[in-house]
């Protein structure tokens, strides 16, 4: 994560500095001219975007437990097709999650079924790749939409387990309290998902402008990599007569949804 993160750091304060020298070089060295958009042929932006995030599943036996507080920042890049159609990427670190009930197994005492909660945190790197349109600046404001793709490349992946079971020692134990493991060979390596954006641009000097925007990332590929847990009569999850848990052939099925606000700047 810390490497990640300086060579991030090192991208975004290299492509500024060009940029930068770039619009020195057109402006004649006026820090208040703008250069016209139409003259214009790309430019660079930070961005940070906290978000709620949530697993949306459609798997028997499994079911959303509801969502995960997350944020991602980095850098954007626009190349303008025209002035007002813009293609729009670039590259951020996004943490996401969400939550999941189901019934599964935990080792004690033997192998005994048990009703699991669990809490997933992911981490991408995310590169967007997206169609921008925007009107033309009315006073200082500049209205916008984007829609595309999102590729998300998973780096790291945990998890928060917690679990209760009834027996008739215990007839309603409750929640345990949650521990913490790493689960990134659980968790598919790649994320894709439609988005679309919508927001607004203020000028505040030359060719610098901040925006506000909302995203809704809508996940559609599965991101686990388990087995489904097969279920006894009475919906317990299914251990065989040596003590172990049964597994179909299919896959828990969880897509990734999120809702963002944009915060950036753009030179």
């Amino acid at each position: 994560m810390i490497q990640i993160t300086k060579v991030l750091t090192l991208i975004v304060f290299g492509l500024l500095f060009f940029n930068l020298s770039a619009q020195d070089n057109d402006f004649n060295n006026d820090p208040n001219a703008k250069l016209p958009e139409e003259d214009r042929k790309f430019r660079f932006g930070l961005q940070f975007s906290p978000n709620v995030s949530w697993l949306k599943t459609n798997t028997t036996g499994y079911k959303s437990g509801g969502s995960e507080l997350g944020f991602s920042y980095g850098l954007s890049f626009e190349y303008f097709l025209t002035k007002n159609y813009l293609f729009s990427t670039g590259i951020n670190l996004l943490k996401v999650g969400g939550n999941l009930s189901y019934e599964g197994v935990i080792l004690e005492n033997g192998t005994m079924p048990v009703s699991v909660k669990q809490d997933y945190t992911i981490k991408y790197i995310e590169v967007p790749l997206l169609l921008k349109l925007r009107t033309n600046e009315i006073g200082y404001l500049t209205y916008f939409g984007e829609f595309g793709l999102n590729a998300g490349f998973n780096y790291k992946s945990s998890a928060k387990y917690g679990y209760s079971y009834t027996t008739e020692f215990y007839p309603a134990k409750p929640l345990t309290p949650f521990t913490s493991n790493d689960i990134s060979e659980e968790i598919n390596w790649i994320n894709l998902s439609l988005v679309v954006v919508a927001g607004v641009e203020y000028n505040i000097s030359g060719n610098t402008s901040i925006m506000l925007g909302i995203t809704f990332n809508n996940g559609f590929i599965n991101q686990l990599d388990t087995k489904v847990h097969l279920l006894d009569s009475n919906g317990d999850a299914l251990i065989d007569s040596d003590g172990n848990p049964v597994y179909s052939e299919k896959d828990v099925s969880a897509n990734l949804n999120y809702i963002a606000l944009n915060i950036g700047i753009y030179f």
